[in-house]
């Protein structure tokens, strides 16, 4: 209806002076054609000046009244035309409505109120939803943070769980062959020395076989081939290299097999020093190669803990400080085991000469799934594992770090029992 009205001039106006929609009416106002192409509305607002006006709106809050009165109109041709008019502001523009019939116009303008009142029920509706939804989302990260945190305690006991499992099941699989690997072993060695007495016996009858040349020729031929003498000197040399290498399996599977207790949630009494061997022991293969330990233990008593689970911080501890060492450039790699007891705490300090860990990185290295390696090489689970476990001892985590030089990580621990079985 007001697009059709030609009594009635309606425009919305950036501030700018841009035109950014208009009735029919205000097109007859200014003797322009209908949706003809407008620049600037200011050549044509005069006494109050569209400046004025826009100056005015800038100044009103949305719905308000910037003028109401007398609008001088210029035409297309200079002609000047004074409507009663009412401009308001209208959002981030302005409106106005120019008209002969007042009661038109105040109905109108009556329209325009009720509309723009709306609009700011809207803004105030929206403002409330704005501030219900930043109170959700402040509870929403408060409870992701706890979902993080349940999470990763129980990818924690998964993880320790399965790890003990595997161990142990690694550690039966291999126990068997290596029982009888070792007792054939043994065997063996009573077979070869039986074996050389024979050639002995046999060399020691060698004037008779002399009487067929033939026949020593042939012996003689054979031995050289085998190398008798090499042979009989390294086949006692091999067994016993055999049975070597077989008692160290059975100690890396002893090793693994107390590793793998680390499921156990039952308290005992428990050297630390063995702890830290055997874990050593099973770390081995990642040791071999890339770093030097340095073994400074000192007195430190028997503790009342979870062997297990403190192998698992050990483990923990040494992986990250050999990865470290990767790159680090500071020299061959070597790492510091140190042990001691001050007052009623027991302390177990693991250092290394690596790479160190960044100021900014710091504050985060114990929070779940926290983790500066590449996708996939890691889980960000292992120092908050540690830490976790280490809190449940009633103990703590110290770290002294420095970029280039290295880091030290120091396990303490109450001597005493401090928490429940």
């Amino acid at each position: 209806m007001l697009q059709s009205l030609q009594s009635v001039a309606f425009a919305e106006i950036s501030l700018a002076g841009d035109l950014i929609s208009a009735n029919r009416g205000f097109y007859v106002l200014l003797q322009l054609a209908p949706d003809s192409v407008v620049d600037h509305v200011g050549p044509y607002i005069n006494n109050p000046s569209f400046t004025e006006l826009a100056a005015g709106a800038q100044r009103a809050m949305p719905g308000q009244v910037v003028y109401q009165g007398l609008i001088t109109f210029l035409g297309e041709l200079g002609e000047p035309r004074s409507l009663l008019a009412r401009v308001c502001r209208q959002g981030d523009h302005l409106a106005m409505i120019a008209e002969h019939d007042v009661r038109e116009n105040e109905n109108l303008l009556a329209a325009v109120m009720d509309l723009n009142e709306e609009l700011a029920e809207q803004q105030r509706a929206l403002a409330r939803a704005n501030r219900q939804l930043a109170a959700e989302k402040a509870e929403q990260q408060r409870l992701l943070q706890e979902l993080a945190t349940a999470q990763a305690h129980l990818v924690q006991s998964a993880q320790l769980v399965s790890l003990g499992q595997l161990a142990a099941g690694v550690a039966h699989e291999i126990n068997n062959p290596i029982s009888f690997v070792r007792a054939n072993v043994a065997t063996l060695g009573g077979y070869v020395g039986d074996l050389l007495a024979i050639i002995d016996a046999y060399a020691a009858g060698e004037a008779l076989l002399a009487q067929d040349p033939s026949l020593l020729a042939r012996i003689h031929r054979l031995r050289e081939r085998c190398d008798l003498d090499f042979v009989r000197g390294d086949a006692v040399a091999v067994v016993a290299e055999s049975a070597a290498g077989i008692a160290r399996v059975a100690r890396i599977v002893s090793d693994l097999k107390n590793f793998a207790r680390i499921n156990e949630s039952e308290w005992q009494v428990a050297d630390l020093h063995a702890c830290l061997e055997s874990t050593l022991n099973v770390a081995s293969h990642e040791l071999r190669g890339s770093a030097e330990v340095v073994r400074q233990y000192g007195p430190l008593p028997a503790l009342h803990c979870c062997p297990g689970q403190l192998n698992q911080v050990f483990m923990n501890l040494l992986l990250n400080a050999i990865q470290s060492l990767e790159g680090a450039g500071n020299g061959p790699g070597r790492i510091f085991l140190r042990t001691g007891r001050q007052d009623d705490q027991g302390w177990i300090e693991i250092e290394d000469n690596g790479r160190g860990i960044g100021p900014e990185r710091l504050p985060r290295i114990f929070e779940p799934f926290y983790t500066t390696r590449a996708i996939g090489a890691g889980t960000g689970l292992g120092l908050s594992s540690a830490w976790g476990i280490i809190n449940a001892h009633g103990g703590r985590i110290e770290v002294r770090t420095e970029v280039g030089k290295g880091s030290t990580f120091r396990i303490w621990l109450p001597l005493s029992r401090t928490t429940s079985e």
